[in-house]
């Protein structure tokens, strides 16, 4: 097997499904920018085996570059000693170059053979940066939801029921709609101190490539709580951020904008809601990891490796 870098263009042709959207020619070219230069890697043999896109960012080659996480794409799946082959190609590739390849891979709830087996060959060829605990809720679950859901949580959401919440679904093609819900979201990552990493204007070019939704709790008629989502795989749809206006906390929006978003999901058919991490390469935010399993959510690892 060996290495051939291609284009964007031909990329897209070959890979026309991929584990999850991140890892597609058109949400890389979106970030371009964002990246001293793209890499589209093809590992061939008598067939494609493996793709990966690089951003390099002057010191080293990143996947993903802008995005929760990249990993390998294939057409269908690689047996374990292929798997490993690409491996130590992909490490001789960054060594080509002198510089380390960084790998993040999405948790294991996304298409799960396969990233298991780059799990076992990225740690063979590098070593591990950190492994994150990831946290998504299965839909399947919803019609017990009050069953499966902790006590402090149920009593949380029964207080939520009682106030005069009003939750609205903004749809992509709605700009001031995602507006209100990208306000919300950033006063409370302000109030948190934690970052943002997505401009509005970011969001608004990136729901061009990846279908979205957004949610607004209102209260009396204030926007008080907000989530963005990407559908981000077949039967997976990723939470990017939510939360609300530290001021409301003590009506609990977020146990019941939860809640809705859940039943939305499940009642759109929507099998998994990928909520994301609460861990910062890899140390927990101890807040975040209980509040999650509380209102149901089960965990799964996410790794991240260095070549």
């Amino acid at each position: 097997m060996k290495i051939r870098e291609t284009t964007a263009a031909e990329y897209k042709d070959i890979f026309g499904r991929h584990p999850h959207i991140y890892n597609s020619a058109e949400f890389s070219e979106l970030n371009r920018y964002k990246a001293d230069r793209l890499y589209y890697l093809l590992f061939e043999d008598s067939k494609t085996r493996f793709g990966i896109v690089l951003g390099d960012d002057g010191e080293r080659l990143l996947s993903p570059f802008s995005a929760p996480f990249g990993g390998f794409s294939t057409r269908k799946h690689q047996s374990v000693m292929l798997t490993d082959e690409a491996a130590r190609l992909l490490k001789s590739f960054g060594e080509s170059l002198h510089k380390k390849v960084i790998v993040t891979l999405p948790p294991t709830i996304y298409e799960a053979s396969q990233p298991v087996r780059s799990i076992s060959s990225l740690s063979r060829e590098g070593r591990i940066r950190h492994i994150d605990i990831n946290y998504h809720f299965d839909t399947t679950r919803f019609p017990d939801y009050e069953d499966i859901i902790e006590r402090n949580a149920r009593k949380n959401l029964h207080k939520a029921l009682k106030e005069p919440f009003a939750f609205t679904h903004i749809r992509d093609n709605d700009d001031e709609g995602i507006i209100r819900a990208y306000n919300v979201i950033k006063a409370n990552r302000e109030e948190h101190g934690y970052p943002l990493r997505m401009s509005a204007e970011d969001v608004l070019m990136t729901v061009k490539t990846i279908p979205a939704d957004f949610f607004i709790l209102t209260h009396s008629g204030h926007d008080v709580a907000a989530a963005q989502v990407f559908h981000v795989a077949d039967d997976i749809c990723q939470v990017i951020y939510w939360g609300n206006i530290g001021s409301y906390n003590s009506l609990r929006p977020m146990n019941i904008l939860a809640y809705r978003i859940f039943g939305f999901y499940h009642d759109k058919g929507v099998r998994i809601l990928d909520i994301g991490p609460s861990t910062e390469q890899g140390t927990p935010n101890y807040g975040l990891c209980d509040f999650k399993e509380s209102i149901g959510c089960s965990t799964s690892c996410k790794f991240s490796f260095e070549l």
